[in-house]
């Protein structure tokens, strides 16, 4: 008799199928721009047929890309099956630009491609290769959904459809069997034995607990603070999306941490609160006594770079200095908020107790903590930074040339802020509500701009720079 498959998802894996709706699709996504001459045909167009069989050769190592959601009767929790109708070819969709085929027009298409759900019926993932590129390019246009896969774990998939080099090694795909699902019954008594067994476990969580429990607080506490009003929140957001990029040399983000201080993520939400507090200040704004300005940093609690996929990750809230004028002032104070977070208050630790809890008993602990977060707009924006591989990469001989990453948003958020770091670049995604956000590309501008007043400002502290008054950079 054939064993039977299935994989119940965590208490965070379920709670982003549970917060999605009709306005707010919860897939993580990318775009990779490749070099589109080693794949195009003699007679014009990429070769579809050996991308596909190349891609469908990649999924030996990548399990979950054929298995679906299946629901847990009288529990309604979800668990993993594998999909026996699984069909390569419904999800990588091909499509192609119309001229000039530029940037602008590419970013409209993603923005469409990102506002489209997944189909719950089908295993959660879609791959748009996109031609008719500008400058000999193609993109390929992918879509996961985030009860999948977090970041991190993102970051292993990418990897294992591109090579470090340009010579192709190719496989021949495996012949694969879905294994049949269980029965109703089957899966009832699997989740009945789950609770009952960490209900058993948690009473070895007393120690943890006693260590964690001023982060569990701290957790609880800043969860049900609401934020300011602004432009950043809304009481509901539309199912459209505006989808805007673009990227900073690292060594640059670099020197200004050695200049200034910090670390590279700092540099990055000191860069994120200025673009903030310019946006604000041009719309006429309070921004010197807007205080409570909050930002979701998702922290990865992966311990290694593999491992299984699905989230490993702690949520923290990070309130920006918005209402600092001087721009070292407001990097200085970002440096302490992060320092705090991550060693003071114990707030990841706190998160990932909540989170293991939840596991072993409920997915309610963190669903209705998360829900009413939302509700409340305890926080303005979402900004998760992800360390990608730092050398360049290829597929079928095809260079990688670029990646933006983009990260869902909430019900009531209007912008995912989103970051890769890719090959001595940092590619920022911008994730807007189409309706909600309609100047993203000027919030785009202003923050480049902000970048450039800390490299002035890191240029002109180095040991070889000219003495003199510090310049009025403030903003």
């Amino acid at each position: 008799m054939t064993q039977t498959f299935h994989e119940r998802l965590s208490a965070l894996d379920a709670i982003f199928l549970d917060l999605e709706n009709e306005t707010a699709a919860m897939h993580v996504g990318v775009v990779l721009l490749f070099d589109a001459k080693p794949l195009t045909l003699d007679s014009g167009g990429l070769d579809m047929e050996r991308i596909t069989k190349y891609t469908l050769a990649a999924l030996d190592t990548m399990p979950r890309y054929r298995q679906r959601l299946a629901w847990v009767p009288g529990f309604a929790h979800p668990v993993w099956v594998e999909d026996g109708r699984f069909n390569i070819n419904f999800h990588l969709r091909h499509t192609r630009l119309p001229l000039p085929g530029d940037e602008r027009m590419l970013k409209r298409l993603v923005g469409r491609l990102f506002s489209q759900r997944l189909d719950r019926s089908r295993p959660l993932w879609e791959f748009w290769i996109v031609e008719g590129i500008e400058n000999d390019q193609f993109a390929l246009v992918g879509k996961a959904h985030h009860c999948m896969v977090d970041g991190v774990a993102g970051v292993g998939l990418i990897e294992a459809l591109l090579q470090m080099t340009p010579v192709v090694t190719e496989k021949e795909p495996s012949s694969w069997t879905p294994r049949p699902a269980p029965t109703r019954r089957q899966l009832l008594r699997a989740e009945v034995k789950h609770r009952i067994d960490g209900l058993r476990k948690l009473s070895y969580f007393g120690p943890r607990i006693r260590e964690n429990f001023l982060g569990v607080a701290r957790v609880l506490q800043s969860g049900m603070k609401a934020g300011p009003e602004s432009p950043f929140t809304a009481p509901d957001i539309s199912p459209y999306r505006r989808f805007d990029w673009t990227s900073f040399d690292l060594d640059e983000v670099k020197a200004v941490k050695r200049s200034l201080g910090g670390t590279i993520n700092d540099v990055v939400v000191a860069t994120t609160t200025a673009a903030i507090r310019r946006f604000l200040e041009a719309r006429d704004l309070d921004v010197d006594s807007m205080e409570g300005f909050r930002a979701f940093l998702p922290v990865s609690t992966r311990k290694t770079s593999g491992g299984p996929t699905g989230n490993q990750v702690a949520m923290l809230l990070a309130e920006l200095p918005v209402s600092e004028p001087d721009p070292l002032e407001r990097l200085k104070k970002v440096i302490a908020v992060t320092t705090k977070l991550k060693k003071e208050s114990n707030q990841t630790a706190g998160a990932e107790l909540l989170e293991d809890v939840a596991d072993l008993t409920t997915k309610r602990l963190i669903l209705d903590i998360s829900r009413e977060a939302i509700k409340r707009h305890a926080y303005n924006v979402v900004v998760t930074n992800i360390p990608g591989p730092p050398l360049r990469l290829y597929m079928l001989g095809a260079e990688l040339k670029a990646m933006y990453p983009l990260v869902p948003i909430p019900p009531t958020q209007n912008l995912g802020i989103a970051l890769f770091s890719y090959n001595g670049e940092l590619y920022w995604g911008f994730n807007g509500d189409w309706e909600g956000f309609p100047d993203l590309h000027e919030f785009v501008e202003t923050l480049e701009a902000s970048f450039e007043e800390y490299k002035q400002l890191a240029a002109a502290s180095a040991p070889e720079a000219s003495a003199g008054p510090r310049p009025d950079l403030s903003g």
